[in-house]
């Protein structure tokens, strides 16, 4: 999500999201002819290693997706795999808030369910990796491990019957895939793999690429959806279906000489476009190169600053968070501490060092930000502004330090009030969440 917000005539509530292209993952194996031309493994791997990779990120944060399928899983330009749809996953050690679901209610698709979840008990990762290898099966065989009858369900099947070897339908599968599929499938969660684990097996079948003389798997504006590129060539962009469109970052002369204004423009223009569609790590390999031909100070910094907000929204946040405190403190050196952009480095900043779960760097330079008061004619200036109060708020929120919080709230109200006035829909929200802490520290 990228924001959220109240529409002003309607006054429905909305969010924004990413805007994705692509393919779903149940499109490509519904158009695959698995008698005559099954996906090829490495194509099969990297989409299972991409997934895996998530799972083990969402995991590490407490969080288990629930609902792994086909469906909800998408496979984008440039051959990166979105794992959609997180409306029931569930947060680990959730203590006393409310559950997402009633007691005893199944949550799942019935094909991709894990035996735990059959059986409406306590879900974990592992019930994630159990629907990983299903997705995985059917991505290697055109069916799902399990298959309903009229006298047995899937559930029943999840629940006794035994993993179906899937060397059986498709014997070029190595054994030690075989292996892990049936590790995945295992009755009992205790004895499933981790993520991380199940990523390491399928890399090396990743990384062996596209099969030679294997056409493009599918395209979207002439960019083919290579599950396989993002192992192979990381950084190298994509192989452009026409010709007559070629990257900027595939032209000589842009290493070899300083950059002049036009193509500094087109460098940035191109960059934009990229990550409008959602293509992070191709913008971000286009900037880095116009870098080394930087023909001055200012453009070195307005291409690492364009470069910062790429690997953001990319959610290279390390990266991101690197480039932004270094081209902020170039800037301050020659201008006020208030400058726009001074500011809009120290607040992006701030956002990286949160997104890293780095609380106390990113208290530190939240504070540092919200010093300077914004610009009231400057509204995005005003919403970075109360966005970093309301982040402060709830980081000490989030570390049990209820009179911080509390007063970080005071302020937050009094900021929102003062910039939005006094019916502003947020002042409502900010008093719940006052009262909320009043019953944590009586």
């Amino acid at each position: 999500m990228y924001d959220t917000g109240v529409d002003e005539e309607t006054g429905q509530l909305y969010i924004v999201m990413q805007l994705l292209r692509g393919r779903e993952i149940s499109t490509l194996i519904w158009d695959t002819d698995y008698d005559y031309e099954p996906l090829p493994l490495a194509w099969a791997a990297a989409i299972g290693a991409q997934i895996a990779s998530v799972l083990d990120e969402v995991h590490r944060r407490g969080i288990v997706h629930r609902d792994i399928k086909p469906a909800n899983l998408m496979l984008t330009p440039g051959g990166v795999v979105k794992v959609l749809d997180f409306g029931v996953a569930a947060l680990l050690g959730a203590g006393t808030h409310p559950h997402l679901t009633q007691e005893g209610m199944t949550v799942g698709t019935p094909a991709y369910i894990s035996p735990e979840q059959c059986l409406a008990n306590t879900v974990s990762p592992a019930a994630d990796i159990y629907a990983l290898a299903c997705v995985l099966y059917e991505l290697l065989t055109g069916r799902t491990p399990f298959t309903a009858s009229d006298d047995r369900s899937y559930l029943w099947h999840h629940v006794h019957s035994e993993p179906p070897s899937v060397r059986a339908l498709r014997p070029d599968v190595p054994e030690e895939v075989e292996q892990l599929l049936q590790g995945m499938l295992a009755k009992e969660s205790e004895q499933r793999l981790a993520a991380a684990a199940v990523y390491e097996v399928l890399l090396p079948y990743a990384l062996k690429g596209t099969p030679a003389g294997t056409l493009p798997l599918l395209a979207i504006d002439g960019r083919d959806l290579d599950p396989c590129r993002p192992f192979t060539r990381p950084f190298g962009g994509w192989t452009h279906l026409a010709a007559t469109d070629t990257p900027v970052s595939a032209q000589p002369h842009l290493a070899t000489r300083p950059l002049t204004d036009d193509e500094f423009d087109e460098v940035v223009d191109r960059a934009a476009k990229l990550t409008e569609e959602g293509q992070f790590a191709q913008a971000a390999d286009l900037l880095a190169d116009a870098l080394t031909g930087a023909a001055d100070d200012t453009m070195s910094e307005d291409l690492s600053l364009s470069l910062a907000h790429v690997q953001y929204l990319g959610g290279s946040f390390r990266e991101a968070a690197a480039l932004f405190e270094q081209v902020g403190s170039a800037l301050s050196s020659r201008y006020d501490a208030g400058d726009a952009l001074v500011q809009e480095c120290r607040y992006y900043a701030a956002q990286c060092r949160m997104e890293l779960g780095e609380s106390t760097a990113a208290l530190a330079a939240f504070g540092a930000y919200v010093r300077q008061e914004p610009d009231e004619q400057d509204q995005g200036a005003v919403d970075r502004h109360l966005d970093a109060l309301a982040r402060m708020m709830r980081l000490e929120a989030g570390a049990d330090r209820f009179p911080q919080a509390h007063a970080a709230a005071v302020v937050l109200r009094d900021a929102t009030r003062r910039y939005r006035g006094p019916q502003a829909p947020e002042l409502a929200e900010i008093d719940g969440f006052l009262s909320r802490l009043r019953r944590l520290t009586d």
